[in-house]
């Protein structure tokens, strides 16, 4: 509001009259300032890593998958019978 000034008033008159003028030329020296959006939106960059990650799980080969498969058969048919204390050190190796 400091490039508007107050004209003096014409005589005779009670008008108030404002000069605008260099507001304007301000206004228009910086159009890109004045169409540049107020709000804007994205994902942060966790956000992104995590959906990365996610894509590269979904391209790998799916041997996991079978090896599931596979477990899940010799428990249904009885035949899965893991050493406990080989449960137990691999749970210490991975600090689980």
């Amino acid at each position: 509001m400091a490039d508007i000034g107050r004209t003096p008033r014409p005589a005779g008159t009670g008008a108030v009259i404002y000069d605008i003028s260099q507001a304007r030329a301000r206004a228009a020296a910086a159009p890109a300032e004045a169409s540049a959006p107020a709000d804007s939106a994205g994902f942060t960059e966790s956000a992104q890593e995590l959906a990365r990650a996610h894509e590269a799980v979904k391209a790998s080969p799916g041997v996991r998958a079978e090896r599931v498969k596979a477990l899940k058969q010799q428990i249904e048919s009885g035949k899965y019978n893991p050493d406990p204390r080989e449960v137990a050190r691999k749970i210490l190796e991975r600090g689980l």
